[in-house]
């Protein structure tokens, strides 16, 4: 009996082999993959084995096992060849051409060059794991994967690193292999970044209780104090004043028109201080009064510093500042820098349900120093609004999907 083994990279390779050295008589008798690492240990390559035999006997051999996949493409590759185990072959084929040019080959072949992609895939990964590694040495190695979870929800790299690091320090090692228990206490460790305001709430006997939205264009502000009103006039039963100051776009007006209409509150539409006095004013026996600011450009100071001056003459009891959690961080950033000049007591996130990313919140909490009062999860008035949970948002930061409102306004 003849016994050798053949290593290639791929199985046609092989099986090139096996029939230059054996001739067309061998017999399979076992495949098998493996890898090999290259470039310093960066790379890993598959290779296939296969040992073959000339002068076996099999025919009394009970074989249970069914063959491999990489058999069946051998024995694919020499139909016709072989008619039982152990006979003279029939037909037998010429060169290893003639074997690379067979169905069961060219599938082998196919298999191959996948192999080699994952390869290849498993290389980038073990490069970029690397680099930040070198990058971050400070996060360690066996959380790695759960910092470059938070880096890829856009938490800012130092965040994410504090994270992992308080992570390790109530962890230990057998609970490396429960994700479950790992994720949950990486949630907790979330929910202390993550202050919240809890919603709006009346804290005088007499008077109304003022609330002024502002923010950027195009967050969404109108849409928001539409459904704080809904939600403050027929869930809690409060007697709720509007006063709009977007005396620039007529949409906007019109739209908050409509909804106040169909709650049944009343609308003042101002168009400078005087105005502003007048209407406060006029809905003195209010429980709550909601003031609807004209988008600002963060850029443009002249209409901050009026926006200020509004502020000033109408001394709400609490402003809110609306962010669109679809927004760059550098445009965050600007907005933060350029409102916090005006005023901000908290923070309301819009459009959660179309960011592709909820990491942005908690960057930026952290930046101002401010707790997060609500988020809104779509357009339906009065729905897609939520009180901020720290649990719910640690929950998104890690990937849960937003399915709705979990708690109205």
């Amino acid at each position: 009996m003849d016994l050798k083994t053949f290593k290639a990279s791929t199985m046609g390779e092989a099986l090139t082999q096996v029939k230059s050295a054996m001739g067309a008589d061998a017999i399979i008798l076992h495949t098998r993959t493996f890898q090999i690492r290259q470039w310093w240990g960066l790379r890993r390559r598959e290779m296939v084995e296969i040992t073959a035999g000339k002068g076996v006997n099999i025919g009394a051999r009970n074989i249970r096992r069914p063959p491999t996949a990489d058999a069946k493409a051998f024995l694919a590759a020499n139909a016709g060849v072989y008619s039982k185990p152990g006979a003279a072959p029939r037909n037998p084929i010429e060169g290893g051409k003639q074997i690379m040019e067979t169905a069961g080959a060219q599938s082998a072949a196919l298999l191959s060059i996948s192999q080699e992609m994952n390869s290849l895939k498993s290389m980038v990964k073990d490069l970029v794991t690397q680099t930040r590694t070198r990058q971050c040495p400070q996060v360690p190695e066996d959380l790695f994967d759960y910092y470059t979870q938070l880096i890829g929800n856009e938490v800012a790299e130092e965040l994410a690193a504090e994270l992992i690091k308080s992570l390790k320090t109530q962890i230990r090692p057998e609970h490396l292999q429960q994700p479950d228990f790992i994720r949950e206490r990486l949630a907790e460790q979330l929910e202390k970044l993550l202050p919240t305001a809890g919603p709006i709430v009346r804290g005088k006997k007499t008077g109304p209780h003022v609330v002024a939205l502002i923010g950027p264009t195009g967050v969404g502000k109108t849409t928001t104090i539409a459904k704080l009103a809904a939600n403050l006039k027929l869930r809690d039963k409060h007697r709720v004043g509007l006063i709009t100051l977007d005396t620039y776009r007529i949409a906007a007006v019109d739209q908050l028109k409509r909804y106040a209409d169909i709650i049944g509150a009343p609308l003042r539409v101002v168009n400078g201080v005087d105005d502003l006095r007048e209407a406060m004013y006029a809905m003195r026996d209010v429980d709550f009064l909601l003031i609807d600011t004209a988008g600002r450009s963060p850029n443009d100071m002249l209409k901050l510093n009026e926006l200020k001056s509004l502020l000033t003459t109408a001394e709400p009891d609490e402003v809110h500042l609306v962010l669109s959690s679809t927004s760059s961080p550098e445009c965050l950033q600007l907005a933060i820098n350029r409102f916090s000049d005006v005023r901000v007591d908290k923070i309301i996130f819009t459009k959660i349900d179309e960011a592709a990313h909820v990491g942005v919140v908690l960057n930026v909490l952290r930046k101002v120093n401010k707790s997060l009062s609500y988020i809104t999860t779509g357009q339906d008035v009065p729905d897609d609004i939520e009180v901020g949970k720290s649990r719910r948002l640690a929950q998104l930061i890690l990937g849960a999907a937003v399915k709705g409102p979990q708690s109205a306004a």
